[in-house]
């Protein structure tokens, strides 16, 4: 039986999606975390790209396969655990169309998130990016839905893509989620996160993905690690 290892911090962020897809995959996973320390040390020097999350791959005859870059990942785990919309080509490369949108949402937002020093700076950015640069995109995700689920009936990636993201805004923005206060715009993209709250997602969302040690704080309008 093969198994896998997520090589992260204990931290939420990157390795979010990954250990959402095992989990609703129903796949054998371990958490390898890595400290903080440890990265600084050394360890960021000894990953192919110098970067993390690192997926590992332990055949059932304990050969070993690493798999770093955190779209890489997504992709890997979809099509291994059965969570591509279907088998051609472009039915995958359509589900991947729907994360490089959101990845490129989340490039965006990190700007406040690591690049603006000043707390009245990174309070600004995110204003905006909950009044204006969110809504936006998300509007262009809420046409592309084709059913109960981005592709129609089934369950893919790109529904957990969109939870992830979901989390993420609740995480940061609370009660100011644009997914929830502007829920009218977006009735398909709400629907498939209430569908994926109630199941194996939103165990995994409620149990086992907040590890206690990264933590966002709205007085500074940072994520803090401890």
């Amino acid at each position: 039986m093969v198994s896998y290892e997520i090589h992260y911090f204990a931290a939420i962020s990157r390795g979010d999606l990954p250990r959402m897809l095992l989990e609703v995959g129903g796949a054998s996973y371990k958490n390898v975390f890595i400290e903080l320390a440890d990265w600084k040390a050394g360890i960021k020097e000894t990953k192919p790209f110098g970067m993390v999350p690192q997926l590992v791959i332990v055949e059932a005859d304990g050969t070993r396969k690493e798999l770093c870059e955190t779209s890489a990942i997504d992709a890997y785990l979809a099509e291994v655990l059965g969570l591509m919309p279907g088998p051609t080509c472009f039915e995958r490369s359509e589900a991947l169309s729907v994360l490089s949108a959101f990845y490129e949402l989340q490039t965006k937002v990190s700007v406040a998130l690591y690049d603006i020093p000043t707390i009245e700076g990174r309070n600004a950015a995110h204003e905006k990016y909950i009044a204006e640069t969110i809504p936006t995109y998300l509007k262009y995700q809420e046409r592309f839905v084709r059913g109960e689920y981005f592709f129609g009936d089934k369950l893919t990636v790109a529904d957990m893509k969109l939870y992830e993201m979901h989390l993420w805004f609740e995480d940061m923005y609370g009660g100011k989620n644009p997914l929830r206060t502007r829920a009218a715009e977006f009735p398909k993209l709400n629907r498939i996160i209430d569908t994926l709250s109630s199941g194996k997602a939103g165990d995994y969302a409620k149990h086992r993905r907040d590890f206690g040690r990264y933590k966002w704080s709205v007085e500074q309008w940072k994520w803090i690690f401890n």
